[in-house]
């Protein structure tokens, strides 16, 4: 703000205000219209580079993706490296159970236990056991739960989960009548059921098992062979999460890098088709010679952009990696189908681009502008998913037809693109508009932030002259003042001389008229 001594005010309004204003009341420019024609590529170009075109060539999807869970194994849904692992499942559910290899080493060890131990005490009941053909070993978590259990065929092989019945805090002593009656039932339920022989009891009533010492040897079983069978799953699954994580990272990696390239050479063609369309089409030499340029001018444009490709393509794989996590976890409680796990690798995708333009925003892009492309990327993401989720319903629509069933998947996958495409390209326009308006209304609060700072600078012009009014009727009733002071003392002295001459004058006259009296 500036005021001085004439009346013109000189009105300061901030920068950016001044720009926008200046943005939102000047009319479409050709850049604007070049911006409109890249975001229409660049609609068009993911859609044919995202889930429904390059993805699905380089990509298969499956229903419970590509890492066999627990959940899925259960229940028949695994990738085909575990496909025996299945089958084997599968008979271990209904053929014999043949636990030879299970008990090969009990000979071995109750000869080794007789000989080291004066007395062999009973795992369940606390009591001696003879050290006869009375004294069985019993695996607490029975041998054949883990031949039978999924984690067990899926995560380790047979010798492995012999190996995991027969780990020591698994294996106990006790009697035979006790051992013969649990067989292969679990040890808690076994003991809470009425018993065969008397009815009135329960079966730990009837073989007079130590409830605690039950309890405690079936918890340090069960902790025992829980961690065996879940390392051996979780090994299993780190080593094919490396290899499948990588695998999905380098294919979107390569999707996104080829993405811009592809991006970068349709842009360059829509630009010599206009030049085409403006100047016209002169001749074969011509068109040669438009082609050489658009080579040269692309290979330019790939070596000054290789690094912003490079980090697309590491963003890419970091998201490839991501989605091929969240759907290990999410697999591991609920099975997803092969549309879903696109969607989840679609979302990360565009979740890691959203936290790339947060973190790393390109430079001399506004915060508000941040919010305005992280809006985009992630609704983008949003369409990207609905789309995904409607083709399964578009290709029965279209396998209805007899002679459309053989196309059905590709038909399905560009119709569904297009479909994505458009419904992408409204919400970039949606969001155009709505930055617009927010753009106008910014200007409002502008014009109004103007007139506020006009009202305030007249108010200060105002104090400023009454200000100034005050001084000078300060300093002219100052002057006055003393001006009166010295008229008055120069009254009072002139009053003083004028009495002493209305004195002398009426003395005068005094004795003039004794004279005339004398006179007469």
């Amino acid at each position: 703000m500036c005021l001085g001594q004439s009346s013109d005010v000189v009105i300061e309004i901030d920068e950016q205000i001044a720009i926008l204003i200046e943005e939102i009341n000047s009319t479409p420019s050709e850049q604007q219209q070049k911006d409109f024609s890249k975001a229409c590529c660049d609609v068009v170009v993911d859609a044919l580079m995202g889930p429904f075109g390059l993805t699905s060539a380089m990509l298969v999807d499956r229903n419970g993706g590509n890492i066999t869970t627990v959940h899925n194994f259960e229940k028949g849904i695994y990738a085909p490296r575990d496909a025996d692992r299945h089958q084997h499942y599968q008979e271990a559910q209904v053929e014999r159970f043949d636990r030879s290899d299970y008990e090969k080493d009990l000979p071995g060890e109750r000869r080794k236990l007789f000989k080291s131990e004066p007395h062999i005490e009973d795992a369940y009941t606390g009591g001696e056991l003879p050290k006869d053909g009375s004294a069985h070993r019993d695996h607490v978590i029975s041998a054949h739960d883990i031949e039978k259990s999924a984690k067990g065929h899926l995560g380790q092989t047979r010798d492995e989960r012999v190996a995991t019945a027969n780990r020591d805090k698994n294996k106990v002593w006790t009697g035979s009548r006790l051992n013969q009656s649990k067989n292969d039932q679990d040890l808690i339920e076994w003991s809470a059921r009425q018993n065969s022989q008397d009815s009135s009891k329960t079966n730990a009533e009837f073989y007079g098992v130590d409830k605690e010492r039950m309890e405690k040897a079936y918890r340090a079983a069960r902790v025992s062979v829980d961690r065996e069978q879940n390392m051996s799953v979780f090994k299993k699954q780190s080593v094919e999460f490396m290899s499948e994580g990588s695998r999905e990272a380098g294919k979107l990696a390569l999707r996104q890098v080829l993405g811009l390239l592809i991006k970068d050479l349709v842009e360059g063609l829509i630009d010599d088709v206009r030049t085409l369309m403006r100047e016209g089409f002169k001749n074969l030499q011509h068109l040669a010679i438009l082609i050489k340029k658009r080579i040269k001018s692309t290979m330019e444009r790939i070596k000054d952009k290789w690094a912003e490709y490079l980090k697309e393509g590491a963003a890419a794989g970091i998201s490839g990696f991501l989605s091929s996590f969240m759907t290990l976890i999410i697999n591991s409680f609920v099975t997803t189908a092969k549309n879903i796990v696109r969607i989840i690798r679609e979302g990360c995708l565009s979740l890691v681009r959203a936290l790339k333009m947060i973190v790393s925003p390109p430079p001399g892009v506004s915060k508000s502008e941040v919010v305005y492309e992280v809006f985009k990327i992630l609704s983008g993401a949003v369409v990207a998913a609905i789309g995904i989720g409607l083709e399964e319903t578009i290709k029965k629509g279209i396998e209805a037809v007899p002679l459309l069933l053989p196309f059905a998947g590709p038909i399905a996958e560009a119709l569904t693109g297009m479909l994505t495409g458009i419904a992408s390209l409204t919400v970039l326009l949606t969001f155009d508009r709505i930055k617009e308006h927010l753009a106008f209304r910014n200007k409002q609060l502008a014009d109004v932030y103007r007139d506020q700072t006009i009202v305030m600078l007249k108010i200060k012009k105002t104090v400023l002259v009454l200000d100034q009014a005050t001084n000078y009727v300060q300093i002219s009733a100052s002057h006055l003042c003393e001006e009166f002071q010295k008229d008055w003392v120069e009254i009072q002295a002139f009053k003083s001389k004028t009495a002493e001459k209305v004195g002398a004058y009426t003395s005068a006259v005094d004795n003039l008229l004794w004279l005339d009296k004398e006179i007469q």
